[in-house]
């Protein structure tokens, strides 16, 4: 009996810490307030998971400690924000990203096997036909927005001619086409054969020129679409973004160093502040709301809504919950994390590519013995991560707004989440994500009513920063009972 106590020791701990902490709670919080921190926590609880689930999974699969996640996650806000509110952005930038990649491609068609020039030349030619593609290029007048200081510039003023707009499409076609060469001087691969995967560079061209004459009736055909719609596309491209950034960076970045992890870090951190000083110079650095769609916006007559049946009908801002109304987005938050979470355990436990991950997370190099092409799952998964963390931004913009200092944010709760889960644990990663937001959720309250003890006459206050040492408190409590994690396996 002894030795059973002291090999669990650490759960029986951590079941008795729970027990008092939930005796306190129920006797310090009525029922309702109780009811609303708990939903706020499992609210924070969600957008974290949404971080921290392609944290783990990356590091569990490719030991790659990812700093920059948190920057996918800002990225996705402000993709997702510039979709919803101001989409000539989009419009007008988006089509030069397609054109270079396509131009990329491109280059595999090519014989660049006969080329005995150094690839540095083909470099410095690809930067050269890019900058002179976009001389003259102004962004500040397409990201203007209503909230902007001086107020929206109206399209026709803020986007260039077609004609201009075409050729600097084409200017960045032939720079990326230079650029897919100089990255195949030099190396062993097989040329690409005349056949129907060329439509694709072909097509994503087409589609880049296609844009140019109809960014005025796209902009206006998408601010004119229902604001639920809208929202459910910012989601859509907003996770997509991201997921295309996270394939691109492990593609370019982060496959050249997996033998060297402080590489890895460094070239993370890196990419931090270019990602910080990027959305700065395209958005500002102020930051932005995001209007709630129709869905959760309505306020008056019958609000709130007494339950979640009557909020499908009615569509109020708010919902009943003990007699105290609760934001009807934030159950939206908790849904979408919930959600997700089961997606995802479904795709790791009953697909063929999730048996692989997980085959691949315990040993990677029996994976590529078996002939599987493990450097494909890697960026698939790097890309399945990278598009939650994108999906959390854009959930979270019309809950936190957007600014700069988001991604930075929930990088070092999602790091903390991870470390309380144990690093590599999908379920960990929920389960850490979880604590954290609750711990947040009781921390502001904390903070906001004090603590009211048997001895005192006034209650106890606290400062606000008491919210974010409570998540560093339990982080260290768990590593104290399990140095590896609440689901981590010792190495």
């Amino acid at each position: 009996m002894i030795e059973w106590i002291k090999y669990r020791r650490g759960l029986i701990i951590g079941i008795g810490a729970i027990i008092l902490f939930a005796y306190w709670a129920t006797t310090t919080y009525e029922p309702r307030v109780l009811a609303s921190i708990l939903l706020s926590g499992l609210t924070l609880g969600a957008l974290y998971f949404l971080v921290t689930s392609g944290l783990s999974l990356i590091f569990g699969l490719m030991d790659v400690l990812n700093f920059a996640h948190g920057t996918l996650f800002m990225i996705g806000a402000y993709v997702g924000f510039t979709l919803y509110a101001n989409p000539r952005l989009l419009l007008n930038t988006l089509p030069f990203v397609i054109a270079f990649v396509a131009g990329w491609i491109l280059a595999g068609w090519l014989p660049v096997k006969r080329i005995q020039v150094s690839g540095w030349v083909f470099w410095i030619g690809a930067v050269v036909v890019a900058m002179m593609a976009m001389w003259g290029f102004e962004l500040a007048p397409l990201a203007t927005t209503a909230l902007s200081s001086g107020g929206r510039i109206p399209t026709e003023q803020a986007q260039e001619p077609t004609t201009l707009f075409v050729a600097r499409t084409l200017g960045l076609t032939i720079a990326g086409l230079i650029a897919g060469v100089a990255f195949l001087v030099g190396k062993e691969y097989a040329q690409q054969p005349l056949s129907v995967k060329l439509l694709v560079p072909l097509g994503m061209i087409a589609l880049a020129l296609v844009i140019a004459p109809l960014r005025s009736n796209a902009e206006s055909g998408l601010l004119s679409l229902n604001s639920n719609l809208r929202f459910l596309l910012a989601l859509l491209i907003g996770a997509g973004s991201g997921a295309a950034l996270g394939a691109l960076m492990e593609w370019s970045l982060i496959r050249p160093l997996y033998s060297r992890p402080i590489y890895q870090v460094l070239v993370t951190l890196g990419l931090v502040f270019v990602g910080t000083e990027l959305v700065k110079a395209i958005w500002g650095p102020g930051g932005y709301f995001m209007e709630l769609p129709e869905w959760f916006s309505r306020r008056g007559p019958g609000c709130p809504s007494p339950n979640l049946i009557a909020w499908l009908q009615d569509n109020c801002a708010s919902i009943d919950v003990l007699g105290r109304p609760f934001p009807s987005y934030r159950v939206f938050i908790i849904t979408l994390g919930l959600v997700m979470f089961i997606s995802t355990a479904i795709l790791l436990q009953r697909t063929r590519l999730g048996m692989i991950i997980r085959a691949g997370v315990q040993d990677s190099e029996m994976v590529q013995a078996l002939g599987i092409n493990v450097r494909r799952v890697f960026t698939l998964v790097f890309a399945l991560g990278a598009g939650l963390a994108a999906l959390g931004g854009v959930a979270a913009a019309p809950f936190l707004g957007i600014s700069p200092g988001l991604g930075q944010e929930f990088q070092l709760q999602a790091f903390i989440a991870v470390v309380i889960g144990g690093m590599g644990s999908f379920t960990g990663a929920a389960l850490g994500a979880l604590l954290v937001g609750l711990a947040r959720a009781f921390g502001d309250q904390i903070v906001l009513t004090g603590i009211q003890l048997p001895w005192m006459s006034e209650a106890m206050s606290f400062s606000p920063s008491i919210a974010r040492a409570s998540t560093v408190l339990i982080m260290a409590l768990v590593l104290l009972l399990r140095p590896a994690g609440l689901f981590g396996k010792k190495e």
